[in-house]
């Protein structure tokens, strides 16, 4: 659990886990090309993901970003949370970057199938509900952690730019999920985004052209990878990325037409 603040907006990384993946399979048509990242890799050639949720806190609204992997995977982020001060019933929103599993675990109570944040509005991108709704079959953690919100009435539906409170806005970045989205913070002329799965590692931070596993449409991925971290280059934005190295805080730097990531 760390802290930063963008103009007067507290962010809070929580750590829900840390895993350890083969970099091919990740990235599997980089071939020999991984061989310039051994620095980033362990000595097996195994890339450390970071999975991280953020609360954000905008004078009174609260708003937790993702709910990690949850407990079926040993999460810490009811930890964290309590680490932080941050208690259920201080969450107004609970928003998703997307719906992939190890960013829904911890939506519901497992005891009671209620939600975990009692007073919580629970925020989906509509292009990521229309989508895994109607895949078949349905994902495991979709069927878990999101269809027994819809039947709370606890559930809503977004598109495009979302006004949270004054200085946290929604941004669609779709191509990792079709309906991927992140967060905006803007306050007292500062500016920082949480950014989810947009970039994975240090890998493509430098070489946002590169294909992963985990991107549902390359094109789509690889256009708004390019673009946000132009943007969030140019802004000097305070980043919080749920994958790369704990606590995810950073920010992209562009120098000789290169970019990459600095830890904050």
């Amino acid at each position: 659990m760390e802290r930063r603040r963008v103009g007067h907006v507290d962010v809070i990384a929580l750590i829900d886990n840390v895993q350890t993946y083969p970099a091919g399979a990740v990235y599997p048509e980089a071939g020999g090309a991984l061989a310039r990242f051994a620095g980033y890799l362990d000595r097996d050639g195994g890339l450390t993901l970071n999975f991280a949720a953020f609360v954000v806190r905008d004078g009174a609204t609260t708003v937790l970003v993702d709910t990690g992997w949850g407990p079926e995977l040993n999460g810490r982020l009811l930890a964290e949370l309590a680490e932080a001060g941050v208690s259920l019933d201080d969450i107004d929103i609970v928003t998703f970057t997307h719906l992939h599993g190890d960013h829904t675990g911890w939506n519901l109570d497992r005891a009671t199938g209620k939600p975990l944040f009692p007073r919580a509005r629970y925020l989906v991108p509509t292009g990521d509900w229309d989508h895994y709704d109607a895949a078949t079959p349905p994902t495991d953690s979709f069927t878990r952690d999101m269809l027994p919100l819809q039947a709370t009435g606890r559930l809503e539906l977004i598109d495009g730019e979302h006004s949270l409170s004054p200085g946290l806005t929604t941004l669609p970045t779709p191509g990792h999920t079709p309906g991927h989205t992140s967060l905006m913070i803007s306050s007292s002329g500062e500016h920082g985004c949480i950014l989810g799965d947009v970039v994975i590692s240090m890998i493509d931070a430098e070489v946002p052209s590169l294909k992963t596993a985990f991107d549902s449409d390359h094109s789509m991925a690889r256009a708004t990878r390019e673009a946000t971290i132009a943007r969030l280059a140019s802004e000097g934005s305070l980043v919080g990325a749920s994958h790369l190295p704990a606590p995810g805080f950073g920010r992209f730097s562009i120098g000789s037409g290169t970019s990459r990531w600095l830890a904050d």
